[in-house]
């Protein structure tokens, strides 16, 4: 075995104490880096010192680096840098999701960013009232604080042609193929979505109701039912009466006779109706006008709920032929001219108006 010179082994010394050295060094910076990890991800777990809920909108594109600093301003962060270094650490800062929040009180920063990561954003509820003409509809669609109106601005909230046509609707009139319900939307949701939206669960229920139609039902096809749906929707001031109506107007129906029904009446008078119809409405020339023109409308009159469209679908079986209203949101329904004309007297006394 060759012996190592004195000037040799210091120098074999001296290399290992380097190597020493350096690994304590690395061990120690390695320490130092895990430390500074794990003491950012209880950083971010660490509740903040919002005192209240906050509401804040990250706008489509926004840079990251303005959230930050928009969340800084407001309370809701104490440290940018340390939220922005966390962000990119876990990918976060590129999984935020445009839209409104509500953030919580006291939210961490990792509740934060997994808040905007998952998209939960703040859902508002637009409603499309039932019994609603879709004029009124459009009309409250397109103020919406919360929706765009991408309808163009020269569109006319009764042009209902030209709504089909936008929308790209294959049905035969406009009126009345909207389902009546509240929908949750995000801020910045187009109004033709939510018409879209309405148009599909219309034509869902619609489908439905027809295919449980009753072997009473002589109507040729969806688009009648959905027409006298919406006239029972106008005329039923109770549920309870929805389906009797329904065969009062479906026997009518059947022996040719007319249907003398004042909502086709009012709807064809627009917005010249006050609040009365007189005798000279009753003679005006309109394919609405059910007390000269027999059958049903061209067109539904309003959009019909779900309890509307089945009791359209199944009217209760019987042989009544007229009905006027009580005065108490329920009908009074006879068989024959002599009944009505006495319950006409009898509940007209009480400021009933005929239907």
């Amino acid at each position: 075995m060759k012996l190592l010179n004195a000037l040799q082994l210091d120098r074999v010394i001296t290399r290992k104490a380097t190597i020493v050295r350096l690994a304590a060094g690395a061990a120690s910076i390695g320490l130092f880096i895990a430390a500074a990890y794990f003491g950012l991800l209880a950083w971010a777990e660490r509740p903040g010192e919002l005192d209240g809920s906050v509401r804040y909108e990250v706008q489509v594109g926004q840079p990251f680096a303005q959230v930050t600093a928009e969340l800084h301003q407001q309370g809701v962060i104490q440290s940018p840098r340390l939220f922005s270094l966390y962000a990119r650490l876990t990918a976060l800062d590129v999984a935020v999701q445009a839209g409104e929040y509500d953030l919580p009180q006291r939210v961490s920063p990792v509740g934060l960013l997994t808040l905007f990561a998952t998209g939960q954003v703040v859902l508002h509820s637009v409603q499309l009232p039932e019994g609603a003409k879709l004029s009124q509809v459009l009309k409250a669609l397109r103020t919406n604080a919360f929706l765009v109106d991408d309808l163009g601005i020269g569109f006319v909230n009764g042009d209902l042609d030209t709504l089909l046509r936008r929308l790209r609707l294959s049905v035969p009139f406009a009126e009345g193929y909207f389902f009546p319900d509240t929908y949750l939307v995000v801020k910045g949701t187009k109004v033709s979505d939510v018409l879209i939206m309405a148009h599909e669960a219309m034509m869902t229920k619609l489908k439905t109701a027809w295919q449980q139609k009753s072997a009473l039902v002589q109507l040729a096809t969806p688009a009648e039912l959905l027409i006298l749906a919406s006239i029972i929707e106008k005329e039923s001031g109770r549920e309870s009466d929805r389906r009797t109506i329904s065969q009062v107007f479906h026997n009518r129906l059947q022996r040719n006779m007319r249907l003398q029904t004042d909502p086709t009446v009012i709807y064809a008078l627009g917005d010249g109706y006050d609040g009365d119809i007189r005798s000279r409405d009753l003679r005006m020339d309109s394919p609405f006008n059910t007390y000269k023109v027999k059958g049903l409308p061209p067109t539904a009159i309003a959009l019909p709920s779900l309890d509307s469209l089945l009791a359209a679908a199944q009217p209760s079986s019987g042989d009544y032929l007229y009905f006027v209203a009580r005065g108490d949101g329920t009908s009074q329904f006879s068989r024959t001219l002599g009944e009505h004309n006495a319950a006409v007297r009898k509940f007209l006394l009480q400021g009933t108006k005929l239907n």
